[in-house]
């Protein structure tokens, strides 16, 4: 199925329902390099995030992911789905495991997800990061850095290693969707007020693979995927090389082969309705 006039959303393929969450700035179109691969196997559903450019709308205030999570919900319940295959990259990681501890998980596949550190060095280092992230998306300066490939390369290193490699419409797309995000003042606000996660209740049946970038700048494995290790006990971890943070266009092959190889073990009985 095309995309859909008038949604920022997508949906296309068959089999086994598979939904994918955009990190923090952005909406579903960061997906699109994988997303032709996935749907050869599954039915794939990539919404935009609630308090993102297109998404749905989020009350002013200092919130957590709960508002994020329940417009995934309810999604998943107008398209006929129970339980899907969920892939998120950053704040769509840890949009993921909050669904999955809601029993809406078939399997969980994160890369880098956000949301847990162990000392307030490390959430402060987070915070300042993505107010940084926020206002150099303001500079006039930006828009000019981003249509060229080398200083593109550069202005995204902390996201991605071949930044280059992002089509010039894309690129400025995303400053876009950065000036526009309403989700993060009231997602750091939230932070300060109650700090990481401190735990995840999903059900050991549930399959867990936390993927972390070798070169991750932006949520490096130390400190921050050692404490998503020890809130999901039995998730299985696999570092890749060769990528960042945002993945997907870095290498599409190697993001698609990891989530693939995945999904494929959880037995075709235990697929959420689709309707």
């Amino acid at each position: 199925m095309p995309e859909s006039p008038g949604l920022e959303m997508h949906r296309g393929g068959g089999g086994s329902p598979l939904v994918l969450l955009h990190g923090i700035n952005m909406t579903w179109k960061i997906w699109r390099p994988v997303v032709p691969a996935l749907e050869e196997q599954h039915t794939v559903l990539a919404p935009t995030l609630a308090g993102h450019l297109g998404g749905p709308g989020l009350v002013a205030g200092a919130h957590g992911i709960g508002p994020v999570a329940d417009a995934v919900e309810e999604m998943l319940d107008r398209q006929g789905i129970d339980r899907a295959h969920l892939v998120g990259n950053s704040l769509g990681g840890w949009v993921a495991c909050e669904l999955a501890q809601r029993g809406r998980a078939m399997s969980v596949v994160a890369f880098s997800p956000a949301g847990a550190w162990d000392t307030r060095a490390a959430q402060q280092r987070i915070v300042r990061l993505m107010r940084l992230t926020r206002r150099s998306a303001q500079w006039s300066s930006t828009r000019n850095l981003m249509s060229r490939p080398g200083l593109r390369r550069a202005a995204l290193g902390l996201a991605l290693e071949r930044g280059d490699l992002i089509p010039n419409d894309v690129a400025l797309q995303m400053v876009e969707e950065t000036r526009a995000c309403l989700l993060l003042e009231g997602l750091l606000r939230w932070i300060d007020q109650h700090g990481s996660i401190d735990r995840f209740d999903i059900d050991s049946a549930c399959p867990v693979r936390l993927v972390w970038p070798v070169a991750d700048r932006t949520i490096p494995y130390e400190p921050y995927g050692r404490v998503y290790r020890d809130l999901i006990p039995h998730a299985e971890l696999v570092p890749l090389r060769g990528v960042g943070h945002v993945p997907m266009y870095d290498d599409p092959r190697l993001v698609s082969r990891t989530i693939l190889e995945f999904t494929a073990r959880v037995p075709a009985a235990s697929a959420g309705t689709t309707t």
